[in-house]
């Protein structure tokens, strides 16, 4: 007789790998339970399109960001443990140079310098020359970069040499409920959680979200000249990027029927960069991604009313890098009831 088929099994199945469910699956592992996760790796990946700045500040008026004292002390550390254990930095601290606008935005400014800001301080740029900036300058410090596609490439890697990785489009219809048991094709789980991105907003077992999308467009740039010490910021802003280049952007486009690249958006965007930045620079690559985006930017960490085993981790926001670490730790504790 032969032997009876075996099952993959895992203690959570994890559905996507962007930021999500990278954040989370390292969590659970770090708990010591076992995972798998199902994805496939999309050119239009939103964690791959990100600036990944971590800032303690937001807004126009540069306010303290809300709970930024705690979460990110939390992303750091998770950051730099990753660092070592993948082997590669992933990190890089910088400034963030603030170019105002006008007389209102350099005096939103001052009113937190005169407030005792730790984070803010009038200060011109290095490279005087570089820039066209009438209503002068102001700097942000510590701001951090992160490696999103160093970390999410070998996080893949990682889980690879775990056996941890199916790469392939996950199917509804391949999903199986045996009492409190999962079945997905060849693999069993003891919990399903759907780390999906900007597609979660179409998954049956969550249907009434509070969750819509949008799209942003941004460009690499290469600036031969222009430091990679800072981040430089006015209408938009130039990040730097691996490789020597710089991530440019971004925009947000709420009704669309397509993933094509914005055309009019980048020449705008040019003509507005040739304006205020005195360096010659080439644009490299264009690229476009889908957000996934929730009322009043609330990250989703849900458990299905009736299957009490089925997981929803998605919507990390505008502040996914700084906040998902600690996101990440809430979901475990919510699933292990820790």
């Amino acid at each position: 007789m032969p032997d009876a088929f075996v099952f993959m099994h895992a203690d959570f199945l994890i559905i996507g790998q962007g930021m999500a469910g990278t954040l989370l699956s390292d969590e659970l592992m770090r708990a010591g339970k076992s995972v798998l996760i199902i994805d496939k790796k999309e050119v239009h990946n939103t964690s791959l399109a990100a600036s990944a700045v971590i800032n303690p500040l937001v807004g126009k008026n540069w306010t303290l960001a809300k709970d930024a004292e705690r979460i990110i002390p939390v992303a750091l550390e998770t950051y730099y443990r990753l660092s070592e254990l993948l082997q590669v930095d992933l990190v890089q601290q910088k400034s963030l140079l603030v170019f105002h606008r006008d007389d209102a935005s350099r005096q939103n400014f001052s009113i937190q310098i005169q407030a005792g800001n730790p984070f803010i301080q009038e200060d011109y740029p290095t490279q005087r020359s570089a820039w066209d900036a009438p209503f002068g300058s102001g700097k942000v410090a510590p701001v951090y970069t992160i490696d999103a596609q160093s970390l999410l490439n070998k996080w893949a890697l990682f889980l690879q040499s775990q056996n941890a990785l199916i790469q392939e489009y996950f199917q509804f219809e391949e999903l199986q409920f045996s009492g409190h048991a999962i079945r997905y094709k060849d693999i069993t789980a003891d919990n399903l959680i759907f780390c999906e991105g900007a597609i979660g907003r179409q998954n049956p077992f969550f249907p009434s979200l509070t969750f819509t999308h949008n799209r942003g467009d941004a460009l690499l740039l290469s600036i031969p000249h222009l430091s990679h010490e800072h981040i430089y910021h006015k209408d938009f802003r130039l990040v730097p990027h691996r490789d020597h280049l710089f991530w440019c952007g971004s925009n947000y486009i709420w009704e669309y029927d397509s993933l094509e690249p914005n055309l009019e958006w980048r020449i705008e965007t040019e003509i507005a960069l040739k304006s205020w930045l005195k360096l010659p620079f080439e644009t490299v690559d264009h690229w476009v991604a889908e957000r996934p985006t929730t009322a009043g930017q609330q990250s989703l960490l849900l458990q299905h009313a009736q299957h009490k085993n089925i997981y929803f981790f998605n919507g990390l926001g505008t502040r996914g890098f700084s906040a998902g670490p600690s996101l990440a730790k809430e979901m475990v504790q919510l699933m292990l009831n820790v």
